[in-house]
């Protein structure tokens, strides 16, 4: 068996980019199959089950938390009319769109957060809330789309390891001291398909680290600006 296909631990793989796209555009060889195409019934010893894989579609170690509640990072005041008013207050809009984008480094956020604050005296509770409620709309919609990519991530890893498995089974029903060309050119076309789509395979899983921490990372983005958000909303009123 090539150490291409040994099965990865979770964890064990070297983090490197979030961006996919080089995996994904060469998982579709010359002549082969798209890999979600490949029927999952097949088994062979000579290829493991997807790294990662537990059947549940989660292949990540932290725990899949599906869902966030404002309640989780927020203890201000009640954000019921925000929720539906934030996107009214073209200020509060600009500010979202700045901030909430990880582009902007976290510290940088949490600076502007406090500079628009400074720039209220009246009114300054409820456009603070419309500005936790923007963020956090904004922000646990990010996180829920990619929990459902890093889902999707691993179906497509299960099937693309799944025809791996096929590929070494139907390479073993071909005889290798065969003589017969179409024999043997029929095995070196299924050496390639298999060689190509265990380093699609591969290059595909040293991504799931990085991958997996993203929501977490996004957590971690809410809390900081929410904090900074009701640390303003306690501080006392003074004039910029």
């Amino acid at each position: 068996m090539k150490p291409a296909f040994r099965a990865l631990a979770l964890g064990s793989v070297v983090a490197l980019t979030l961006t996919s796209a080089l995996a994904l555009a060469q998982e579709n060889a010359p002549g082969s199959t798209p890999p979600d195409s490949a029927t999952p019934d097949a088994t062979s010893s000579n290829t493991p089950a997807a790294a990662g894989s537990t059947g549940s579609g989660w292949p990540c170690e932290q725990p899949e938390r599906p869902e966030m509640s404002a309640g989780q990072v927020w203890h201000g005041p009640d954000t019921a009319d925000a929720e539906e008013s934030w996107r009214n207050d073209p200020a509060v809009v600009a500010l979202v769109d700045q901030i909430a984008p990880r582009r902007m480094p976290q510290d940088q956020a949490v600076v502007a957060v406090h500079r628009f604050s400074a720039g209220y005296t009246d009114n300054r509770g409820p456009v603070l809330t419309a500005l936790f409620a923007g963020l956090f709309e904004t922000l646990t919609k990010e996180r829920g789309e990619i929990i459902r990519g890093i889902r999707h991530f691993n179906s497509r890893q299960d099937s693309l390891s799944q025809r791996i498995q096929d590929g070494w089974k139907e390479m073993d029903a071909l005889d290798p001291s065969s003589t017969d060309p179409a024999i043997i050119e029929k095995r070196v076309n299924l050496q390639q398909t298999i060689d190509w789509d265990s380093r699609i395979f591969d290059d595909r899983e040293r991504l799931l680290p990085v991958i997996c921490q993203q929501p977490s990372v996004i957590e971690q983005r809410i809390f900081a600006l929410s904090r900074a958000i009701q640390e303003d909303l306690d501080a006392k009123t003074t004039n910029p």
